[in-house]
């Protein structure tokens, strides 16, 4: 493999700038065992609440990485706070165009609807995903300075702006999701709403699928971007 300068310095400056803020640095293209990816469907199977599930992917983040997308490497917290004020599931990092480019996860109950077959609006937990995922984006403009700040004085989280922070959010099972309902998404996203929505099934096929890399090719061969870490 030919030495590529800018990547290395990309891939340690994330590494060097999350680290230490207690992110997970986790690769998508490492091996995810099927016993796991059992348990995994297993417990999404028999949870009522999202609780567990976190647990779970805070223990096992390459599930999560694999959701994300494709690619190399991830740096991926759970519960990250922005000053007292609001606390997100997740929120992962990558390393590309940017510097730092980020996605807040939040996630809500594998029983939950997308909508209300009643008056087709969206459905408790939907609304509280999509009202979360605004606040936290409110709060990340509203304290723009101190979290871009490095530590001891800020947040440390170096280029998170509101205006380019990704969301997903994972809701739900493909059984209860109607077509119309993903109709329905994508007129809110169309709105002008800055997110991403999935089930809980994306998180288990992508985790039992095959890797693939940033260029759309099966990953058969090492990360790139692990061989450069520091």
């Amino acid at each position: 493999m030919e030495y590529d300068q800018e990547l290395d310095r990309r891939v340690n400056y994330a590494n060097n700038i999350l680290t230490p803020l207690g992110f997970k640095r986790v690769c998508a293209l490492d091996p995810i065992d099927p016993e796991l990816v059992g348990q995994f469907r297993e417990l999404v199977e028999n949870s009522d609440t999202e609780k567990p599930l976190q647990v779970f992917l805070w223990k096992h983040p390459v599930i999560l990485a694999r959701f994300l997308g494709p690619g190399f490497c991830w740096w991926i917290k759970q519960e990250v706070r922005l000053g007292n004020e609001v606390r997100m599931d997740f929120l992962a990092a990558r390393t590309e165009s940017l510097p730092l480019n980020y996605t807040m996860v939040e996630l809500e109950s594998p029983t939950a609807r997308w909508f209300n077959p009643s008056n087709r609006r969206p459905a408790e937990k939907m609304v509280e995903a999509i009202q979360q995922v605004g606040e936290w984006r409110y709060w990340i403009n509203k304290l723009q300075y101190y979290i871009n700040e490095p530590r001891p004085y800020g947040g440390g989280l170096s280029h998170l702006s509101s205006h380019t922070v990704n969301a997903q959010i994972v809701i739900g099972r493909r059984a209860i999701v109607t077509n119309a309902d993903r109709e329905r998404v994508k007129a809110l996203m169309d709105a002008g709403n800055r997110f991403a929505v999935n089930t809980w099934d994306t998180l288990i096929e992508r985790s039992r699928n095959p890797a693939w890399n940033i260029y759309g090719q099966s990953a058969s061969d090492c990360c790139e971007e692990c061989s450069y870490i520091n």
